[in-house]
């Protein structure tokens, strides 16, 4: 019998939606109001819950030292440029490679390969000192110019103490806070109250490249003296919402867990499809068949449809053995060791 929850399954599927309806939106975010809307809405809470959600079932990658789980993402990482790297040689005609310099796809798993390095370095420490310290660090970040997408560090600072923080918690408590009608009543009415702002509240979109955690702070366009005050305001904002969609979520939806099982392939969800979104916007250009009413009624099918194409067995099967790569040359290692020193014990027996 699975020892999976559910929750965290089910939880893990809606993100991974939100993250590819959130990159179909930013394809539209010139053309439409409501796609800059429903970005700002998704990426106040998406990212900074999926990193939450990683560090908070990274105990053991942690506590252990399993340096080749860490590497895997290393491995992964590299995979992701390259497969991106092939795609744009075949239909651009682009062969630009930055080793280390990473804008687009592949950030999430380099910043989880640093994410695993930086709390196993710091596990020795106590966990209060560590998050307010990574806290003070992002916000003062933001006003340096030169932390930005090389070694992917703007990011790697802005949400690790969201993967620290779930480090730190215990998931089995959270889940017992989280029962409760009039809980989830609560949370739903916060989210409600969230979405009506990013779609009604003028100029709230300027608040974007914090949210995105790429960017310094002068490019808020004028607020870049508050810009430390700016982010730790959206770093509550993001903390709630986290909250309330942890509270939200159901414990289960079927007992055959159709639902809940598809959570477990979002990793090839995310790396995979690129592929679909180039298709269409760089190679096809769905902007100009889409009329910006109509826009939400194309791009939430197409998104479910491209989350629901790559949460499969076999592509992740693909994904699990190229980050398993690590693993195996561990173990193939390991087994020459143990053959060496069987080989010793037998001719020291013999001697």
């Amino acid at each position: 019998m699975s020892s999976r929850i559910q929750k965290w399954d089910i939880l893990k599927f809606l993100l991974m939606f939100c993250v590819v309806l959130g990159h179909f939106a930013d394809y539209h975010a010139e053309q439409s109001d409501d796609m800059k809307s429903l970005f700002l809405f998704i990426y106040s809470f998406h990212m900074p819950l999926f990193l939450f959600v990683s560090g908070l079932f990274s105990k053991r990658m942690i506590n252990e030292r399993r340096w080749d789980k860490i590497l895997g993402y290393l491995v992964l990482y590299f995979f992701t440029k390259i497969m991106v790297f092939a795609y744009d040689g075949i239909f651009k005609q682009s062969f630009e490679f930055r080793l280390f310099g990473e804008t687009g796809l592949a950030w999430f798993m380099f910043a989880l390969f640093a994410f695993g390095l930086i709390t196993v370095g710091t596990s020795r420490f106590k966990p209060a000192y560590v998050f307010v310290f990574s806290l003070l660090l992002s916000l003062f970040a933001g006003y340096d110019n030169t932390v930005d997408s090389e070694l992917v560090l703007s990011r790697i600072i802005v949400f690790y103490p969201f993967y620290y923080a779930g480090y730190c918690i215990d998931p089995k408590k959270l889940e017992e806070m989280s029962r409760g009608w009039w809980k989830k009543l609560l949370a739903l009415a916060a989210m409600v109250v969230l979405g009506w702002v990013a779609f009604n509240v003028t100029g709230v979109y300027h608040v974007r490249p914090m949210f995105t955690g790429q960017h310094p702070y002068d490019t808020l366009g004028g607020g870049e003296d508050w810009g430390g005050l700016i982010r730790l305001a959206c770093y509550a904002v993001s903390a709630l919402a986290c909250l309330c969609i942890i509270v939200i979520i159901p414990d289960r939806l079927d007992k055959k867990g159709r639902l809940a099982r598809l959570g477990q392939y979002t990793l090839s969800v995310y790396i995979f499809h690129y592929i679909i979104l180039k298709l269409l916007y760089n190679t096809f250009d769905m902007r100009e068949y889409l009329a910006e009413g109509d826009m939400v009624w194309y791009i939430v099918p197409m998104a479910l449809a491209t989350t629901l194409l790559f949460s499969n067995k076999w592509f992740n099967m693909l994904v699990t053995k190229v980050s398993a790569i690590p693993t195996s040359a561990r173990k193939k290692k390991e087994t020459q060791v143990d053959l060496l020193k069987n080989k010793e014990e037998i001719i020291n027996n013999k001697l």
